[in-house]
């Protein structure tokens, strides 16, 4: 691997591997050029970041010992140490995972989005298996009325 130049890149260190990042790559950016998939929702390159469904929380050690962030909203920094596959971190995404489907049905076949679903897909490959949540999920009928004109 070549130095980094300091005044445009930093090192850092992704699930055990050296990574050189652009001066202000976003932590989810440099993983993913590097080959680690971090799970995401709310997260797109071509949008600002807004952290909102930490999906993609990871742990990141800056020098002050490792602390859970999400790796969408984090700027790489030299020295960085990123852990996306710990237990800790693995147990929060399965856990912001279960809360995003605490009301929502997944009875999937019968949804509009018949298969081509974000969630569906996170929930099949990160998600926690079960829920411990056993009351009814809330169900709308459709198609709701936002206007005359317009109906979801």
């Amino acid at each position: 691997m070549t130095a980094v130049d300091p005044t445009t890149g930093v090192q850092v260190t992704i699930d055990g591997q050296a990574v050189d990042a652009r001066a202000g790559e976003l932590v989810i950016d440099a993983a993913e050029r590097a080959g680690v998939y971090i799970p995401r929702f709310c997260y797109h390159p071509r949008m600002a970041p807004v952290g909102m469904c930490r999906q993609c929380l990871v742990e990141i050690d800056t020098g002050r010992g490792p602390a859970l962030q999400p790796s969408c909203m984090i700027e790489c920094s030299d020295g960085m140490t990123v852990e996306t596959g710990t237990p800790v971190a693995i147990k929060a995404q399965t856990g912001v995972l279960e809360f995003l489907l605490i009301n929502h049905p997944l009875d999937c076949p019968v949804c509009d989005k018949g298969g081509e679903c974000p969630l569906q897909d996170q929930a099949m490959s990160h998600g926690p298996g079960e829920s411990r949540l056993v009351e009814e999920k809330r169900h709308f009928e459709k198609p709701i009325p936002v206007s005359d004109l317009v109906l979801l």
